[in-house]
């Protein structure tokens, strides 16, 4: 079958259009200044450009660092602008390969219950916290965000193993979901990739595991694009972060990958310091605690970077906020 070739005009443009389309964007930012997903931290916000449709957002961290939180409470910021502006046509995708659907909706009852995520995992709660449990479940129900990835009860029943899913099944699923799964058409609000070294190559993707993440890296960047929205991307580092004085990961600590760092707009690193230091030792002029949470914005285009922050999180609730000191 002969390829389609693509028409050369489409990717032309003279410079009276590249002018008036900057202008055109500037002008749509003018109206939607107070858009875009914030994080919902506030010295961070202060700093950060909300993410927007068609941006690459990825999030740095070693194993049991913290990462996969962080990108919770940033797509539960998703969630919360969908409700704020009372749009039913827009949706939350959470795609995990490591999680089950089970374990990920639990992490947002127990932060929505205000409850322990500990108690929950062992089913060591009273019947007071029964019922804020199903209470919140019922929220659950009706919140915008699906999950593509697997259920662990369901693959018992079914004696099935773990779906190990490629990047194109991943858009099919998407587009499932925005033209086939309710009786209206709606659209995601943001994208979660969690995470990169698990995502299954395709047979077209290369033939070592470098270009097998570099293409799975273009193709959460297409991702934004095609789908209009941001897709923030959860990769791990190596051990060498591990080996450092200060473990924040840096811009070029995304295993395996250079291309991380071209193709992300914004990027994060995350350390969560009582995986590694003793309690009590000050980082950044703050204790090491298990609510402490180390957080720097690597990069963004057109704003500034880089900027580290200490910030206060509860692992247990998936709750995040400023301190009152944050580092220079």
């Amino acid at each position: 079958m002969t390829e389609k070739k693509q028409d050369i005009t489409t990717i032309v443009f003279d410079p009276q259009t590249a002018s008036s389309l900057a202008v055109s964007l500037v002008g749509e930012l003018r109206k939607d200044a107070a858009g875009g997903i914030k994080s919902g931290i506030g010295d961070l916000d202060k700093m950060l450009l909300p993410f927007r449709p068609g941006e690459l957002v990825t999030v740095l961290g070693y194993t049991s660092n913290y990462k996969s939180g962080f990108m919770n409470w940033l797509s539960k910021q998703a969630v919360k602008e969908i409700i704020r502006d009372q749009s039913d046509d827009e949706f939350v995708a959470r795609v995990t390969w490591e999680q089950s659907v089970e374990e990920d909706t639990l992490f947002w009852l127990a932060g929505d219950a205000d409850l322990s995520i500990t108690k929950l995992a062992r089913g060591l709660i009273d019947e007071k916290e029964w019922k804020l449990l199903e209470r919140s479940s019922v929220k659950r129900a009706t919140t915008p965000m699906w999950i593509i990835g697997h259920s662990q009860l369901e693959q018992k029943d079914r004696r099935r193993s773990r779906p190990r899913m490629t990047m194109t099944d991943i858009g099919r699923a998407l587009e499932y979901i925005c033209n086939d799964a309710t009786e209206k058409k709606i659209k995601p609000k943001m994208i979660v990739l969690d995470y990169l070294q698990r995502i299954r190559p395709d047979e077209k993707d290369g033939a070592t595991k470098r270009e097998q993440m570099m293409e799975a890296v273009n193709r959460a960047k297409d991702a934004a694009i095609a789908f209009g929205c941001p897709v923030l991307l959860g990769v791990q580092t190596g051990r060498q972060t591990m080996e450092r004085e200060d473990k924040t990961p840096t811009i070029d600590d995304g295993q395996e990958t250079s291309n991380i760092e071209q193709s992300s707009d914004k990027m994060f690193g995350v350390w969560y310091p009582i995986k590694t230091e003793e309690p009590g030792k000050l980082i950044a002029g703050v204790p090491v605690s298990k609510n402490l949470l180390i957080v720097r914005l690597l990069k963004q285009k057109m704003g500034e970077a880089p900027k580290t922050f200490a910030l206060y999180v509860d692992p247990e609730k998936n709750l995040l906020a400023s301190l009152e000191r944050n580092t220079k």
